[in-house]
């Protein structure tokens, strides 16, 4: 799904996925170890070219909890909770522009 969100091909790598980007850093998405703490504390941005409505309807699909909300100074973000305890924020191209 991030791959979808990013509008990257994922591909699978010895110990997780890699999205390789077109002009800027690749991502790489590993399993956290035993006894490592949820990452719910540490936040993810990620800008998509996708619509709102998209994203809802890949997070409904994947079965993650999405909301929006409006920080103060910002035009919006979609909050999304991955396997229970990740956090990651998803910017549509209108959410970018401020």
């Amino acid at each position: 799904m991030l791959a979808e969100i990013v509008g990257r091909p994922a591909a699978q790598a010895v110990e997780g996925w890699l999205i390789a980007s077109a002009d800027g850093p690749d991502l790489e998405i590993l399993e956290r170890p035993a006894g490592l703490s949820p990452a719910a504390d540490c936040g993810i941005s990620l800008a998509t070219s996708l619509t709102v409505a998209e994203v809802f309807a890949l997070a409904g699909r994947e079965g993650w909890p999405a909301r929006y909300r409006r920080p103060q100074g910002t035009s919006g973000v979609i909050d999304l909770l991955l396997e229970r305890d990740t956090r990651l924020e998803v910017l549509t191209p209108e959410m970018q522009s401020v």
